[in-house]
């Protein structure tokens, strides 16, 4: 009997070990497995991260791979811009004997305070490389649809100066919604192409100029007194004093009564608005300023005064006239000039004087 007990005893013990040995290896199990599967999704999530970091240096490369119509187009989506329409240049190198091959243009609409504005792009393809270059605002002439855009300004200045050329037709001018207001509200037009190039992958945001000629002249200098975000501006035969405009051009008396709302007597404080030898003081944008000595159309009086008042204020400036009465015309040194200050080379013929003649 007391054998039995003992055998029982053993049994029992027996028993006992076998269960802790069962949960030993049960719990080594779980352990190697939960092992197994951490090192798993370590290396899952190591790769997860390698792919990732892969996708993100490819990116790069596969933007650079699109060719320049294919690089516009994208930048102009990114920009919100979903309508545009690329340009044939075709008759205008017939026309102008040159090859365009290496360049690119576009029509596209953009918004600007709620109006559907129409707007021209162009540049040589060799700038959109990936590489952020600087590129150049145009400000057209003119009034409503005389002096509005076509497809050849934007060309034009691109393949001249060798530049990323944008431009706007001003509400009211072209294909543009709204109406032309001179110097008004429709210099915010111009300013949303400040915007747009700054979305642009291609341009350098620090570098981006601005030209306007005659009444993109006064465009021009409205935006500067307004947006400091102009790296350097050229204004050629440039109106810069609408009071003096409307005592010289009686038969633009009524374009002004019209656009502007009234006359200077009416309401001066809109004509000042828009007359730079007023606010000279308030431009702090570099400026090349081009004028014809007997321009008939803005008087070489009004450049005279503007530079005056910059010279006053102590601004930086540069002021060429020329013998003539052309109006809005670049000639080729001209041209030459212009592409030297823009790129900030400095000219030999420079005096110590600001005013160079």
């Amino acid at each position: 009997m007391k054998k039995e007990k003992v055998i029982g005893i053993g049994v029992l013990l027996g028993i006992v070990i076998l269960a802790v040995i069962v949960v030993v290896v049960a719990g080594n199990r779980g352990k190697n497995k939960t092992k197994t599967e951490t090192e798993n999704k370590t290396e899952t999530e190591t790769q997860m991260e390698s792919e990732s970091e892969s996708e993100t240096e490819t990116a790069p490369a596969d933007k650079e791979s699109l060719d320049a119509d294919e690089l516009v187009e994208e930048n102009f989506r990114q920009a919100g811009i979903t309508e545009y329409e690329k340009i044939d240049m075709e008759d205008y190198e017939s026309q102008a004997g040159i090859d365009l091959s290496e360049y690119v243009s576009y029509r596209f609409y953009y918004d600007s305070d709620g109006l559907k504005i129409e707007g021209y792009f162009s540049a040589p393809k060799d700038l959109l490389d990936g590489q952020k270059t600087s590129c150049l605002i145009y400000n057209h002439g003119g009034n409503q649809d005389y002096g509005a855009l076509e497809n050849i300004e934007t060309c034009f200045y691109a393949y001249q100066l060798h530049t990323i050329c944008i431009a706007s037709n001003y509400r009211g001018c072209g294909s543009s919604e709204g109406e032309d207001q001179f110097g008004g509200a429709d210099v915010d037009d111009v300013i949303r192409l400040l915007d747009l190039c700054k979305q642009f992958s291609y341009i350098d945001k620090d570098a981006i100029n601005m030209m306007g000629i005659s009444r993109g002249g006064m465009m021009t200098y409205e935006v500067l007194r307004r947006d400091e975000r102009v790296h350097k501006a050229v204004v050629v035969s440039g109106l810069s004093d609408c009071f003096m405009s409307y005592e010289e051009r009686s038969d633009m008396q009524t374009i002004f009564d019209s656009l502007v709302g009234g006359s200077p007597e009416e309401i001066p404080e809109e004509y000042e608005k828009r007359s730079a030898t007023y606010w000279a003081d308030e431009i702090n944008t570099p400026l090349l300023i081009i004028h014809a000595t007997g321009d008939e159309k803005v008087s070489v009086a009004q450049a005279d005064k503007l530079t005056e008042a910059l010279e006053q204020a102590g601004k930086t400036y540069e002021y060429i006239t020329f013998d003539g009465n052309s109006h809005g015309e670049i000639r080729a040194e001209d041209g030459e000039k212009i592409k030297a200050f823009l790129e900030g080379q400095e000219q030999e013929e420079d005096s110590e004087k600001n005013n160079v003649k």
